[in-house]
């Protein structure tokens, strides 16, 4: 910002020395009427509306990047708002796998039992 600013003041400096060194009368035709004025205030005046014009642009420019900046993070806190959906969401998940892999693990060895039980009973029956 110090830069531009600095250029800004060297630039202006430029400009009026130049204004300040063509300070003759010029004819300006505007479309109904003609006027006679120095060309050194032609020349400021060019200069300020031309600056004018920039500063409107820079602040359009800097107003849609505000909204673009402002709709991003929106989008970012979504994203966050999702992301802890998910995390919660895989917790339960992984919480609902142990429960399953326990009750696995329970019912394997009810087979075990039962499949024991037959064999000892098969056994029974044979003796």
């Amino acid at each position: 910002m110090e830069k531009s600013f600095i250029l800004s003041l060297i630039f202006a400096a430029i400009v009026a020395v130049f204004a300040l060194k063509n300070g003759d009368k010029v004819l300006i035709d505007f479309i109904f009427t003609k006027v006679e004025v120095s060309q050194a205030i032609v020349i400021f005046l060019s200069a300020i509306l031309g600056a004018v014009v920039v500063a409107i642009l820079n602040g359009v420019k800097n107003v849609k990047h505000k909204k673009e900046i402002r709709d991003l993070n929106k989008k970012i806190q979504s994203i966050k708002e999702e992301n802890n959906n998910m995390k919660a969401l895989l917790e339960d998940r992984g919480e609902e796998i142990t429960k399953l892999k326990k009750s696995i693990k329970e019912l394997e060895q009810k087979i075990e039992e039962f499949n024991n039980s037959i064999e000892e009973n098969d056994i029974e029956i044979e003796s």
